[in-house]
């Protein structure tokens, strides 16, 4: 989504499947991780748009 509104250009990457996989891996490990990545990527993607901090 942030691509889409920021411009940015969104290419498949020739690893992206062992990206996706590996990430897999380490939230099955830590049921946590996925609520902290999701609020680092709520924080970055504020960052790069301009988002004023709540």
């Amino acid at each position: 989504m942030l691509c889409g509104v920021s411009g940015i250009d969104n290419s498949t990457i020739k690893n992206s499947a062992s990206y996706i996989q590996s990430w897999l891996r380490s939230l099955k490990e830590d049921h946590r991780l996925v609520v902290q990545a999701a609020a680092q990527a709520q924080k970055a993607s504020d960052y790069i748009l301009g988002t004023p901090l709540a």
